[in-house]
């Protein structure tokens, strides 16, 4: 399962969009807080932090919700 993330710095007027994105992760430890995104044929994307509106599809959420509920073997139920 993939989602979409969409992006743009304040400067920018309009949205990026990366399709078919499988995970994502944040680099705090560098000089420039990153953020990179690994897509569906493997390559990395990285985006710089700093000024960058991030919007992530509700997809993200349902991987996450799956991935939480494989490692803890029992469903896990959202409020609404």
């Amino acid at each position: 399962m993939t989602y979409t993330v969409k992006y743009k710095t304040k400067r920018q007027f309009f949205w990026r969009k990366l399709k078919k994105v499988r995970g994502d992760g944040l680099m705090t430890d560098s000089p420039v807080p990153t953020r990179f995104f690994i897509l569906e044929n493997e390559s990395r994307v990285e985006i710089p932090v700093e000024g960058t509106i991030f919007y992530f599809s509700s997809e993200r959420f349902l991987i996450i919700k799956k991935s939480m509920e494989m490692e803890a073997n029992q469903e896990i139920r959202v409020n609404n």
